[in-house]
């Protein structure tokens, strides 16, 4: 049975990545396994994630979720360094609701 990038990229259980992680265009249903702390940016943008559970507890760098099928920020960085963009999901966030959940030291896009 052949494993897929996804498999073993989240399969490995990296606790910290010093760089930027990319996981974008992979077709990805979940964050499941991700590191817990990304000192650069961490960019996830047009997969089919439905929530952003398993992802860093931490981001250094930009945190972009845009292009999913959110519809929730539940389970999504308790910080974010750079800036936050999740525009084009399937709810679309203010940023109040950002603010709930993530302290983001940038700028907000929604």
């Amino acid at each position: 049975m052949s494993k897929s990038v996804k498999d073993i990229l989240f399969g490995l259980k990296i606790n910290k990545v010093e760089g930027d992680f990319l996981c974008s265009g992979n077709k990805l249903t979940s964050l499941e396994g991700s590191p817990k702390i990304v000192e650069g940016s961490f960019l996830c943008s047009g997969n089919k994630l439905t929530s952003l559970e398993g992802s860093p507890k931490t981001v250094g760098g930009n945190f972009n979720c845009s292009g999913n099928k959110l519809t929730s920020l539940e389970g999504s960085p308790e910080t974010v360094g750079g800036n936050f963009y999740c525009s084009g999901n399937s709810k679309k966030f203010t940023k109040e609701e950002v603010r709930k959940y993530i302290d983001v030291k940038g700028n907000i896009r929604v």
